[in-house]
């Protein structure tokens, strides 16, 4: 399994506001494809300029794939938008713990 985690900071709240359809709409869309099995952006509470992203994967090669599916609008307004910075890493699991359920 893979996990991806990144976060983008924005130069604004505002940037942030005019990215964020085109992020709902994108969360929306990985979730339906192959191997998906979680994908979510999220505001950092502490920074409203800064996007948090994770994703779980059931393969590289299903994540491959997905990186293959175009998707215009989403490459148009984050290639548009103002980002100071952009970090996205994938991690290699073996397995998960669960730590909490209620």
């Amino acid at each position: 399994m893979l996990i991806i985690t990144g976060i983008i900071k924005t130069s604004s709240e505002q940037e942030l506001e005019q990215v964020k359809s085109a992020l709902i709409k994108r969360a929306v869309k990985s979730r339906q494809d192959k191997g998906n099995i979680d994908y979510a952006f999220s505001v950092n509470i502490e920074d409203p300029t800064e996007i948090r992203l994770t994703e779980k994967w059931e393969s590289e090669e299903l994540l491959n794939a997905h990186l293959q599916i175009p998707d215009e609008e989403f490459s148009a307004v984050v290639g548009a938008a103002s980002i100071e910075s952009a970090v996205v890493v994938s991690n290699e699991v073996t397995g998960e713990k669960q730590l909490l359920n209620r």
